[in-house]
Order: structure tokens, then sequence, then C-alpha cells
């Protein structure tokens, strides 16, 4: 493996981990602020529980995906120099000026909820300060992937040399907007938004079925009922955002769309292919529905005409296997849907699905498939943005330090997140069960708002 290989795979496997942790903190901050909602309407002892229980594995969250972030900042400088020049030299630097802003609004927000929200005698300050929490977190999130988007679509600057650097005709508030912002932006707000979600099902699930007393029990059905109503409409918005987010993809990197879809040569009435590999210029062992393809591309764009890697140099394609992971993507969305569905109709039959052994035990099965799906949906796109770290413009070999001096400390970075991940989920459990429910379902709010 060279080193520019060695760098990519780092990258990727610290960015892997770190969605890991970044999706947690967010599914729980959501599940807090529905949480104090729900207690607003009516002040019941099982919310006040999970509050406090949640409460402190999100700042366990928080703290240690804070520390995996300077991480990821720092690889970012360290692997990738001459990108990190680039964005300094453009508007794409105020991007990441604007994230460090959310992120002293979600710190000031967290600090205030988590110890002085007793302080303040107005009812409504730990949903409002639970909901700044969770506005700066997702916040934070959107001009991250406002970066990924300017990376996808770059606008606002003329790159005249790439070596030496020379940079021109640079607009501060271009990356703010690019063409892809708005689709990626809502793509992956939702996605995250599920995996998350779906994360924490999996956590609730097991405690459900490992549940010593009804008191235990009644509280994660609590929260998986909340998970399951999340999930749902979360699942809707993921589908609708994906339908745009192809349509964009289709008009801005037509190269990458037709690696999707494995189309060797383009054109009209495409058809649809699963899974299979390009051999020469055919599709082999594939799963071919007749006409889709074009039909899919008429509804999202109005027009079915489709574009073909042949319209490409062949050094620009990215690797094939993004058709692979593309696949599993939509297949797994389509299968994390159903089963979303079948809790829908439950609901809507006035049935509780946990009542159902097989729900419970496909919960934390649909949970981690979520994870793998939403993971996947990263791989694609970073995959297949590929030779090039921004499109069009700066190659990843033109960006990157090839440097063996990283080798060790990448290393050491690969066996600290192999620790860390698991010790995360660790610790969520053991904060978890550090109280007995029979003295903490006794609590009841106190005058002048909750302090927990």
């Amino acid at each position: 493996m060279s080193m520019a290989d060695f760098d990519r795979f780092l990258f990727a496997y610290t960015i892997g981990s770190h969605i890991i942790l970044v999706s947690a903190s967010i599914g729980l901050i959501l599940l807090l602020v529905i949480l104090e909602l729900m207690i607003l309407r009516k002040n019941d002892s099982r919310y006040l529980t999970l509050i406090k229980r949640l409460k402190k594995m999100f700042v366990i969250s928080f703290g240690i995906g804070t520390a995996s972030g300077i991480v990821m900042a720092v690889e970012m400088v360290a692997l990738f120099p001459n990108f990190m020049t680039l964005v300094s030299e453009t508007g794409a630097i105020a991007l990441f000026y604007a994230e460090i802003f959310t992120f002293f609004l979600e710190t000031i927000a967290l600090v205030l909820y988590v110890y002085f929200n007793g302080v303040f005698k107005w009812k409504y300050t730990s949903a409002v300060l639970s909901f700044v929490v969770l506005f700066g977190t997702l916040l934070s999130a959107v001009f991250i992937t406002m970066v990924n988007a300017w990376m996808n679509t770059p606008d606002g600057f003329t790159l005249v040399s790439v070596n030496p650097l020379i940079v021109t005709n640079v607009d501060p508030w271009a990356p703010f907007a690019t063409a892809s912002t708005f689709s990626q932006v809502a793509h992956v707000l939702t996605t995250t938004v599920l995996a998350g979600a779906m994360l924490l099902g999996v956590f609730f699930a097991i405690r459900y079925l490992r549940a010593e007393n009804d008191n235990e029990k009644s509280m994660a059905s609590s929260a998986l009922h909340i998970i399951g109503v999340i999930g749902i409409v979360d699942i809707i918005l993921a589908g609708i955002s994906g339908s745009h987010e192809m349509a964009t993809i289709l008009s801005q990197q037509p190269l990458k769309y037709a690696a999707f879809d494995l189309n060797y040569a383009g054109g009209s009435n495409m058809p649809e292919t699963l899974f299979g590999y390009l051999l020469g210029t055919k599709v082999m062992w594939a799963l071919s529905i007749p006409g889709l393809q074009s039909l899919l591309a008429s509804f999202e764009t109005g027009s079915g005409v489709v574009p073909g890697l042949s319209q490409f140099p062949a050094n620009e394609w990215p690797p094939l296997l993004v058709h692979t992971t593309f696949d599993i993507m939509v297949v797994g969305g389509l299968l994390i849907g159903l089963f979303l569905f079948i809790m829908f109709l439950l609901f809507v039959m006035k049935k509780d699905p946990l009542k159902y052994r097989f729900m419970i035990y496909l919960f934390p099965i649909a949970g981690i498939f979520t994870f793998i799906v939403y993971e996947l949906g990263w791989v694609t796109d970073e995959v297949g943005r590929q030779p090039w770290i921004v499109y069009n413009e700066m190659t990843v070999t033109q960006a990157i330090n090839t440097s063996p001096g990283l080798l060790i400390p990448g290393l050491l970075i690969v066996a600290f997140y192999l620790i860390l991940v698991p010790a995360t989920f660790y610790f969520f459990s053991r904060i978890y069960r550090s109280s007995r429910a029979s003295a903490d379902l006794g609590r009841k709010e106190p005058e002048g708002g909750v302090n927990y």
C-alpha cells in the first residue's frame, strides 16, 4: 500500500468511526427534546428518569465526539495540506468558521441545560435549552455537509494553477449555496437523524429484552415508541431527499451517476441494473429491470437520457465498486422502510408493535442494518468522487501528504478508535444502568422547572 492509499484509508476510517459517535449524539439530543416536550404535556416519571439517564449519556457522547472531531480536523491538515490551502484561499474557509460558531452555541447551551436549568424558574427552560443544543448540533452538521457539497460542486473561485497554488476570482459567499448544497444537506440531515435514532433503537431493544423488572421495560418501551415514530417520519423524508440528491448528481456529476448505475453507454430507455460488474463494455451477472432507470431519471429531472462511462476518460472513472455499494444502500433503504411501514401499520391499527415478539427481535437487526446502509451511503458519495478531492479542480494525489512519518501516528489512531467506539457504548450501558428505576420513578418535577 502506498502512502497515498494509506492516507485515503486512514481518513476514511477516522471519519467512518466519527460518524458513529456523531449520529449517536444527534439521536440522543433529539430523543431528549421530544421527552422534554412530552413532560410539559404530562409529567410522567418515566420520562423524567429517561431524561436523567440520557443526559449523562449525551454528555459522554458530546465529550468523546468533540475529541474525535479534533482528530479529524488535525488529519485534514496533516493528510491533505494542499486541499486545506485551497480551502483557506477560497470562501470555503468561512464554512469552517461557521461550524466553530455552532459548536460554541451547542457547548454553551449544553452546559446550561445539564447544570443550570434548575436556576431558571420558567417551566419551559429545559425544553428550550434542549432545543438550542439540538439546533447547534444539527447546524454544525449542516455546515460540515456544506463543505462536502462544495467539494462535489465547487464554486466561487477560479483555480489557475495547482502547483504552485494560484486562486483568483474568489466569492466568499458562493460555498454556502452551491448547485448541490440544498439536496445534499437535506439528504444528509434526514439520513443522519434516521441512523442515530435507529442506533439508539438497538440499545433500547436490548434493554427491553434484558429488562429485570416492569419499570425498566416500561422505560425502554417508551423510548422505542418514540424512536419508531422518528424512524417512520425520517424514512419518508430520506426517500424524498434521496431522489432529489440523485437528480442533482445526474445534472452536476454525470460521471458519478454513470458509475452508480453501471452505465457503460448512456442513452434513453436505459434499464435499472442491480449488482453485477462491468466486463469490457458489458454488464455481467446483474439483475436488469428494463427502462426503469430512464423512467426514474425522467421523473427526477424531466429527461430520460442518462450518461454513460464511455463518455468520459477511463482514468477519471471512480472505482466501480460504488455501483455495488449504491445498490446495497438503495435495497437496504427499501428493507428498512418495509420494517418501519409494518410498525406504522401497527400504530394505525392501534396495536403496540412491541407486543409482537418478532418486532422486538427485528428492531436491533434493523437498527444495525440502518447504520451499515448509512455508512455505505458516505462510501458511495466519497469514493464516487474519486479521483477528485474537489470535483474537476484538484485530485486527491495533488492534495495529499505522502510523508512516511504519518504511518506510525496513523496506525495509533486506528488502534485508538478500535477501543474508543466500543468503549463509548459500554459506558452508555453502564451509565444507563447506574441507578435503579424503582428509585428514580418516584421523582416529580420541582417547582420552577425540571432539574435533574
